[in-house]
């Protein structure tokens, strides 16, 4: 009898959970509550569980030439990690043609992904991007807390380790790394253009790449597809300066490899900085100048033979262009090469000579 009234109850309670059962599923999302009271708790403990035995010092993990995705042959088991760099220009700083060396304003943003420090937001808060701290330039640092491609200024005057500042890394939660910082960018140029100064448009070279990690483990991409931008803030450019920014261009590149290893190449980035210099102050200065010294020079051919001042005026004027001419020399290299301004000083003197000569 008993079997027989748990088998009427069964009937009866089949068609109300079966008619309950959506209505349960609709208010499942109003019965879960979250993990933490607030966003600082749930980012302490999502920091702590990434760093919680992350290696600072071992570059993240590719594809494996077994997985779905991978570029690389049979040669090298991982795929080399993708590392994308972008400069942003903000302003001109210094461009020293004697020294062949430039400051420039500069922020470096640099992209990678690193699947170690990946996350399910739904497990924290909802919580999509944390930040970690990196000191001195590079996460192999004592106070650092992730890992960071050691992408070094190749025309170095002054390493980007010491001329940037240090700053936070931003991370989304599918592991991809997002680190930017404002610096000094202080390469040593190799001049293009500089034969036709004052009127030049001076051409640098900077080179980006990594100083340790070869092609084989690391690559390097333009960020945005350009990897360059200039601005971006009201206190960007320059005003009342010799030089001002003209354009900016980037390039992949890549060195060949050692015959020691065949796969291991060494990709860099080149960024053609063209700079526009203010002709006009030159021009009015100097080119003026010696013109009016070689008129008054060749006005001594109006004075009288027997006139004692002849022969001072066409000196003082010689001696005035070689003192102008010299002012020019110091704003140059002592270079082999002659500018155009160099020549038309020599020719201003020749003819400042003959009128000594002359006279």
């Amino acid at each position: 009898m008993v079997v027989g009234v748990r088998r009427r109850v069964r009937g009866l309670l089949a068609p109300l959970a079966a008619t309950a059962a959506p209505l349960l599923l609709l208010l499942l999302p109003l019965l879960v509550v979250d993990a933490y009271d607030t966003l600082s708790e749930a980012q302490t403990a999502l920091r702590a569980n990434l760093l919680e035995g992350y290696d600072k010092g071992a570059i993240p993990p590719t594809n494996n030439i077994s997985e779905p995705g991978s570029t690389r042959g049979n040669e090298y088991p991982f795929d080399p990690l993708l590392v994308e760099a972008g400069l942003n220009f903000h302003r001109v700083l210094d461009v020293d043609v004697v020294k062949s060396a430039v400051d420039l304003l500069v922020w470096i943003r640099l992209v990678w992904t690193d699947d170690r420090l990946a996350w399910n937001p739904d497990e924290y808060n909802g919580l999509d991007k944390v930040f970690f701290w990196i000191e001195a330039g590079a996460g192999a640092s004592e106070t650092s807390e992730i890992w960071t491609p050691d992408v070094e200024l190749w025309n170095q005057m002054e390493s980007i380790q010491s001329s940037f500042a240090n700053g936070f890394a931003q991370v989304d939660s599918n592991g991809r790394v997002y680190w930017s910082r404002p610096g000094h960018l202080l390469p040593i140029c190799k001049f293009e253009g500089l034969e036709r100064f004052p009127f030049d448009n001076l051409v640098c070279t900077i080179e980006l790449g990594s100083w340790s990690y070869s092609g084989k483990y690391l690559r390097l991409g333009l960020l945005d597809g350009d990897g360059v931008s200039i601005g971006g803030s009201n206190t960007s450019g320059e005003a009342f300066q010799e030089f001002t920014l003209k354009s900016v261009s980037a390039s992949a590149f890549a060195y060949p490899p050692y015959p020691s290893d065949p796969l291991a190449d060494w990709p860099v980035l080149f960024y053609k900085v063209v700079f526009d210099r203010s002709w006009q102050p030159y021009v009015r200065g100097h080119l003026v100048s010696q013109i009016i010294f070689n008129i008054i020079g060749f006005a001594c051919f109006w004075l009288p033979i027997q006139s004692g001042e002849r022969l001072g005026l066409s000196i003082t004027a010689m001696l005035a262009a070689v003192a102008s001419d010299l002012v020019v020399v110091s704003e140059l290299p002592q270079a082999p090469e002659l500018t155009w301004m160099q020549k038309f000083s020599m020719m201003s003197q020749v003819f400042a000579a003959y009128c000594v000569l002359e006279g």
